[in-house]
């Protein structure tokens, strides 16, 4: 019988490798080009804006897949130490036949979420990026800054803190582009007479005074600008609730999908983008105010914490944590430079 091939295995990392430089070529190649189009001279807030972010995006890519090349190098120690490989065979390498035993993805996840503590570190990151998603939606409107699905994607590949790094930047870049106006024939009504029939007011005045008045071109009700606000926000609630409930499901059939729903659910404000594009200005887009994103990020802490302490563990813990295993200093780490560079934004950035 033949030996099944590891090609596949192999092609998927490197697909996955070639598909993050990819998209991280694309997202600096939208911040140049913003800047090559830019009409209006940066500010020197501007330009230390782009010393810090590029910075920090190069901080962030560095600490987060220091440890992710870690985790490959723990996960290939522990697949190669429970296949019981013989000491003449040790130094070999199994490339090919680990990856296609092991489901990367899923061991990352289940060792970020084995305990509270480490869970406390990983609910955080779920809480950026969906306060992200809803910053790239607002922005991509504002600033008619392309591709941003990529900016997602590069988040979901790589690590939320480098693309929001590259996304800042990219905002950096981009002027504000002139509000559209809302569709002429929706902000405002239809003349009741046309000129063929100006020239025939004298022949039709009686018929015009007995006629029932012409009725106004109505506006669809579906999609108005008053509700558009509130669809950001469900989105985050739904994604908090998500990320909320991923500790209690660790260990059964649905904890892969919960974990996977808040990935989806990032996309979704882009999305809700394609179908506000012609109904909402651009201004009325407003992403929730910076009290509700911090309220997003103290639920999650406040969950974790809760856990945490339910387990008779402390902030010590927590601590001694961030490093007890690669796929959690990965985690944590972008956690952690999530919270400087929005801090950073914060001051140095723009709505």
């Amino acid at each position: 019988m033949e030996a099944p091939s590891n090609a596949r295995p192999i092609a998927i990392l490197a697909g996955y490798m070639a598909l993050a430089a990819t998209l991280t070529v694309s997202c600096v190649r939208t911040v140049r080009k913003g800047v090559a189009q830019r009409t209006t001279a940066g500010t020197g807030r501007q330009l230390l804006g782009f010393t810090v972010f590029s910075l920090l995006a190069v901080l962030s890519l560095a600490t987060t897949w220091y440890h992710m090349f870690r985790f490959f190098e723990w996960s290939y120690a522990a697949w190669k130490a429970r296949r019981l490989l013989r000491p003449g065979n040790s130094a070999k390498l199994y490339v090919g036949l680990w990856l296609r035993e092991t489901s990367l993805f899923k061991q990352a996840w289940a060792s970020t979420f084995e305990t509270p503590a480490r869970a406390w570190w990983s609910l955080q990151i779920f809480g950026f990026c969906a306060n992200w998603s809803v910053m790239l939606a607002v922005q991509a409107k504002k600033r008619k800054i392309p591709h941003m699905w990529a900016f997602m994607l590069l988040g979901q590949v790589v690590a939320i803190s480098f693309a929001s790094n590259l996304f800042f930047l990219a905002v950096l870049a981009h002027d504000v582009v002139a509000p559209a106006a809302l569709p002429e024939e929706a902000a405002k009504p239809k003349a009741r007479l046309s000129d063929s029939d100006d020239s025939n007011d004298d022949d039709d005045d009686v018929d015009d005074d007995s006629s029932e008045p012409a009725k106004e071109a109505r506006p669809k009700q579906a999609l108005t600008p008053a509700m558009a606000p509130f669809w950001y926000q469900i989105v985050l609630g739904l994604t908090v609730g998500c990320a909320v409930s991923v500790p209690d499901k660790f260990g059964t059939p649905t904890f892969l999908p919960i974990v996977l729903a808040p990935h989806l659910l990032a996309f979704t404000p882009l999305l809700i983008n394609r179908i506000l594009r012609r109904e909402v200005p651009a201004p009325l887009l407003n992403q929730p105010s910076w009290y509700l994103r911090v309220a997003n990020l103290a639920a999650l802490l406040a969950v974790g914490t809760s856990k945490v302490q339910a387990e008779g563990g402390d902030w010590e813990l927590i601590l001694s944590t961030l490093h007890e295993h690669p796929a959690v200093s990965s985690v944590g780490w972008d956690v952690i430079c999530c919270w400087g560079s929005y801090a950073a934004w914060q001051l140095l950035g723009e709505e």
